[in-house]
Order: C-alpha cells, then structure tokens, then sequence
C-alpha cells in the first residue's frame, strides 16, 4: 500500500537479447497493479552499446509508459558520451569505481565532478553507488550529487529486516547524523 517505495530492477545484456522486456515489464504491472513510476529498470551502459538504436527504441518505449531507466555502472569503461547524447534516460548511475583509491586521487575527484556536472547539465539525476562513508557522502552531496547507494546507509538485508526497518524509520535516522 506504499505508493513511496519503489523496487530496482538490473536488466541484463542477456535478458534484452532473450526476453520481451517490454511485454514482461507490462505484464508485470498489469498482475500486480504497480505504477510503473515505482520500477526503475537499470540496464549497463554496455548492454545499452550492443545494438544501441534497437536498445535505444526499446528504451524510449519503456520511459514513454513511466518507467523510470538508470544507466547502471556509468564509467566502467564502455561510456560513451556520443550516444549518451541521444539515451533517454532518467538517472545516470555512477560505478562505484570512482569511490575507490586511484593512483591520482585528484584525477578521481576531477572526473567524478565532472561527471556529476555532466549528469546535471543533461537534466539526469545522478546516484553515486559504493557510498561506505560519511565523508565519501559528504563530499558527494557536496559536488551535486542527488542520489546515493551504498553500506554507508545500509547493508544487504531480508525482506523481513528491511520491512523492520521501515517501521522504525531507522534509515531516516541513520541519514541525519
């Protein structure tokens, strides 16, 4: 009965080459009565540059309905900021790589602000994955950062523990200190 939540879905180069994801996807809002609003469908940029304009059309189709499509793992080494141009997207998901040490720190840094620009500048949000600590989260609200994933805010948890946790709105706790 929480129209506030909403539930992430990882598409797969696989699954965009063997299944229907449109029918699927439709078929599953339909049994289950979800807004689609409330799926966000995150495809790798590498799945996306195989057979881009087909990808491309199916993910225009998908967004056209309300879905909202992430760029997953943005900047793992298949970016490509000309077809990035023409992606209708809605967030670009930055890979977590980015948090990790580098042999120039400040190239890291350089890189992921621009990025963060970049996504702004395209009207996308922007999720940070990999966000284990409060300095790395501060420093990436910081750099205009909207969005942000990571151990910092929780870890893998069950059903159970994670419904748990929505009842006692620990996780709203957790993002104030």
């Amino acid at each position: 009965g929480r129209t506030d939540l909403y539930i992430s879905v990882n598409i797969s180069a696989k699954d965009l080459y063997f299944m229907n994801i449109y029918q699927v996807f439709l078929g599953l809002i339909a049994r289950y009565q979800i807004n689609p609003r409330n799926l966000k469908l995150e495809i790798t940029e590498s799945a996306i540059a195989m057979d881009f304009d087909r990808h491309l059309e199916l993910i225009g189709k998908l967004r056209n309905i309300g879905f909202v499509v992430e760029m997953d793992d943005f900047g793992s080494g298949y970016s490509s900021l000309n077809q990035l141009k023409d992606m209708p997207l809605d967030v670009l998901k930055i890979d977590m790589k980015f948090l990790s040490k580098a042999q120039d720190n400040n190239k890291a840094e350089t890189i992921l602000r621009n990025i963060l620009r970049l996504s702004n500048d395209l009207g996308l949000f922007s999720l940070t994955e990999g966000v284990e600590t409060k300095d790395q989260y501060k420093k990436l609200n910081e750099m205009g950062c909207n969005l942000f994933q990571g151990y910092y805010f929780a870890k893998p948890m069950s059903v159970t523990d994670y419904e748990k946790l929505l009842g006692t709105q620990q996780l709203d706790k957790k993002r104030s200190n």
